[in-house]
């Protein structure tokens, strides 16, 4: 299944909603269309209650919800694509609008984590960017990583703010993203899946020339990793259920007006998910909506210094397979 946040213009204002892709080009309202459900399939005399309870108005409710969430979901997406030729005509039990086609609606980033994590697992990625920097063999042993901002999240088609004051080199990563689904700790690597809730996109946006520096002084990155709309994020969720409790294998790949800038896939990760969660929640609690990110897969040319410099106008194109693609343009700052 794939899920999103999308937002809709009200005569109160925009609202952010829940939704259910269940086509190529539509998505349900997922609150509505249970609540319809409920109504219509089990005569429930209170379906808006029960639907507010098990399809929460945040991704991290939804995560929360677990079991009795997930079958919620599930129903939605089996109970309505049986109907979906007659979608235009379906509406909730207040006559609202229940399915919208993604040309009308805007997706915004599917999540607010409570935290996130990146690592560097791919091993191109390792021999382009820091080879000459620190010892292979610590690389090998542990999955190294370091925590970001939350707050540099932004939507898989919003614009990212050149930050001309820190940078004259930005550079782009697409990574894989895992989304934690329940709260753990030590959790044992054969059990890691079982703490999973999706997997979603990152273009992780980074100042090169303050990284180099800032990861010589051993504290960084910070600056070069943490400002305002570095983190284009989304477009998708895809359910953990989608991959059978196995490592997914898809492909991914970055391009900038039109070029291909990065290409690999997932299964070239050093580190695997199962690796990633079974280290993160080692002493540390792992909570729902926690993001867990690859690092990015190399670049396709001579690596991190042959790569272009992003500049006003380039629009980022951020894909992997099954998850989706996101769009971002970079815009100078005000």
């Amino acid at each position: 299944m794939k899920l999103a946040r999308f937002r809709i213009s009200t005569d109160v204002g925009a609202v952010i909603k829940n939704g259910l892709l269940i086509s190529n080009d539509i998505i349900v309202d997922l609150k509505s269309a249970y609540a319809k459900y409920l109504s219509q399939e089990t005569r429930e005399t209170k379906p808006y209650e029960i639907a507010s309870v098990r399809i929460a108005d945040t991704m991290i409710g939804l995560i929360e919800g677990g079991p009795i969430t997930m079958d919620a979901i599930k129903t939605v997406k089996e109970y309505y694509e049986k109907i979906l030729k007659n979608y235009e005509t379906i509406q909730g039990l207040e006559n609202e609008k229940i399915f919208y086609n993604l040309n009308e609606i805007k997706l915004v980033k599917p999540i607010d984590p409570p935290y996130f994590v990146d690592f560097l697992t791919f091993e191109k990625h390792y021999d382009q960017g820091l080879n000459k920097l620190t010892e292979k063999s610590f690389w090998k042993k542990y999955p190294v990583g370091y925590k970001k901002n939350p707050g540099s999240i932004i939507g898989p088609y919003d614009d990212v703010i050149m930050p001309e004051l820190i940078t004259k080199w930005l550079d782009y990563e697409v990574e894989f993203v895992i989304i934690i689904g329940e709260i753990g700790k030590d959790i044992d690597k054969p059990d890691a899946t079982e703490y999973i809730f999706g997997y979603t996109i990152l273009n992780d946006i980074s100042a090169r020339d303050i990284e180099i520096p800032e990861i010589l002084m051993r504290l960084g990155p910070f600056k070069s990793k943490d400002f305002d709309t570095a983190g284009p994020m989304g477009p998708f969720i895809i359910t953990a259920d989608e991959f059978n409790g196995k490592h997914p294998e898809l492909d991914m790949e970055l391009r900038v007006n039109g070029e291909v800038g990065q290409r690999g896939n997932t299964r070239d990760m050093h580190w695997n998910v199962l690796d990633l969660v079974s280290y993160s929640s080692q002493d540390q609690t792992l909570l729902p909506g926690t993001l867990l990110c690859s690092g990015n897969p190399g670049k396709i040319d001579e690596g991190i210094k042959k790569s272009k410099r992003l500049k006003p106008g380039d629009i980022m194109e951020a894909e992997i397979e099954k998850i989706g693609t996101m769009t971002n343009r970079i815009v100078a700052k005000n």
